[in-house]
Parts: C-alpha cells; sequence; structure tokens
C-alpha cells in the first residue's frame, strides 16, 4: 500500500517547486525543495512507497522517501533495484498528488545538486538563478514524460535537468563551446550545443545514459576523470576506455549525420 500526502501540504509543496514562493529568490530553489522534501518526510504519515511492490532486495513494508533516498544512494543498490523504485515514484507523480512530485525532487536532490555546482561553476554568477530554475523545471516537466519502460530512468530524468540548466546559461552563450579533438563536430561544426549532441545520442540508443554522464562530467563540466572514478568507485583506467568508446560511436554518428544539434530546444522528441 501506498501513502499519499494530500490537501494544504501537497498545495505548499507544488507551489515552491514554482520557484517564486514566498518571495524566495529562484536561486534558493534547490535549498527550498530540500526543506520542503524534509518536512514532507518528517509529518505523521510521510509518503511512502511499498517494499514488496518494487522488489529487488527492498525491505517488504511501506519506504518512506527519506529511507528510500539512502537506499538508492548505497552503491550496493542495483540497477533494477534503482529502475524499479523510479518507475514508482513517476507513476505517482503522475497521479496528480503534488507531494509525489516533491517526492520525486527529494530523491533526485542529490544528482540535481551536483549537476547545479558543476554548471554553475562554469557560468556568470548572475545565471545561478536561471540555472537552477530551469533545472528544476526540466527535470518536473520530465516526469510527465520519461519513458519508464526503458532502463536508467534516474540518469535520464537528470541528464534532461542538466539540458535545462545548460539552455539557461545558453540564452546568453547561445553554445557550449567544445573541443573539435574532443567532440567531433557535425554539420553545424563546433559551435553546435554539445550537450544536446549527447542527449541526442542518449536517445537514438548510439551511447549509453552513464556514458553520456562521463563525457558530460569530464570533457564538459571540467571534472577529472580520475575524480569521476574516485565518486564511483571503479578504476580510472575502466573510464578512459569507456569514453573512448562513447566517443568513437558518438563521432561516427556525427559524421554521417544521425545525430546534429541545433540552438535552441534541440530534441523535440520528449520521450528519452
Amino acid at each position: 500500500m501506498t501513502n499519499r500526502q494530500t490537501g494544504d501540504r501537497g498545495t505548499h509543496v507544488a507551489d515552491v517547486l514554482d520557484t517564486g514562493c514566498a518571495g524566495e529568490r529562484a536561486g534558493n530553489a534547490l535549498a527550498i525543495a530540500d526543506r520542503t522534501f524534509h518536512l514532507l518526510i518528517a509529518g505523521p504519515c510521510p509518503p511512502a512507497i511499498d517494499g514488496r511492490k518494487v522488489g529487488h532486495g527492498l525491505p517488504a513494508r511501506a519506504i518512506d522517501l527519506g529511507e528510500l533516498r539512502t537506499r538508492l544512494l548505497d552503491r550496493a543498490a542495483s540497477d533494477a533495484l534503482k529502475d524499479a523504485a523510479w518507475a514508482e515514484l513517476v507513476w505517482l507523480a503522475r497521479t496528480g498528488d503534488p507531494a509525489w512530485v516533491v517526492g520525486c525532487v527529494g530523491v533526485a536532490l542529490p544528482g540535481l545538486k551536483n549537476i547545479a555546482g558543476r554548471v554553475i561553476r562554469t557560468s556568470p554568477a548572475r545565471l545561478a538563478d536561471d540555472i537552477v530554475s530551469e533545472l528544476l523545471t526540466e527535470f518536473v516537466a520530465q516526469l510527465a514524460r520519461i519513458d519508464t519502460g526503458r532502463p536508467r530512468i534516474a540518469a535520464r530524468l537528470l541528464l534532461w535537468a542538466r539540458k535545462g540548466a545548460f539552455r539557461a546559461r545558453g540564452r546568453e552563450a547561445r553554445h557550449v563551446p567544445c573541443d573539435p579533438e574532443e567532440m567531433p563536430a557535425g554539420p553545424a561544426g563546433c559551435d553546435a550545443d554539445a550537450v544536446g549532441v549527447v542527449v541526442e545520442a542518449v536517445r537514438q540508443e548510439i551511447i549509453s545514459p552513464a556514458a553520456a554522464s562521463l563525457i558530460i562530467a569530464t570533457r564538459l563540466d571540467g571534472m577529472s576523470v580520475q575524480d569521476f572514478a574516485r565518486e564511483r568507485g571503479v578504476p580510472a583506467d575502466r573510464l578512459y576506455k569507456r569514453r573512448r568508446a562513447a566517443e568513437a560511436r558518438l563521432g561516427a554518428a556525427l559524421r554521417d549525420g544521425r545525430v546534429w544539434a541545433v540552438t535552441g530546444d534541440w530534441i523535440s522528441d520528449p520521450g528519452l
């Protein structure tokens, strides 16, 4: 059985995610979402998913969203568990209860904060509010659109959120710069939106979401492969090989015209 939070609290948390609540600046949107999520799970009847329904090692009982987030962040959590849990969360968010939308944001907050921090570090400070606002807006919008029948649901949601963050930054600098030696240019040349190229390649299943995250983090966000490997507890040489293989597939797709990126909303198909 799944608990559901409705009424005044549900309405309030939906308003908070509009990032204009109570006179707060949009740049505080993630902090507001974090506080609201903790209020949501601290109540007498916090939203919970049914561990028996989700399976994949979850206890056969109600799992509140705070505990669920902890379990999903555990390195021992399998991809099957993550996908089953996120499929349930997305389904609940689509029921129309705004508390579940906040719940989804709350469970994804570690990843959302990580993306926001990286994009903001490489952007003008005055764009920070817009970056965070677009990040959250895109994430929430994709809850209604994401294909939960495909694997890596959370990773794909976060890729879309990153798209929103770069879109906000791109209003001033229309294109994310790319090194022709590192990200082979398609018909539009190196001015193409590199993040758009990568995400489109994921949509077409040319590269995996994991490979896309690696490329974006280490080629566009300035993170070293060693740091990326350390965060995930995997050997760096394995990631170098994975990145080379993914970029080779991406380069081939760019050269033969299967993938390209244009400015603006470069992905028209919301089915990622």
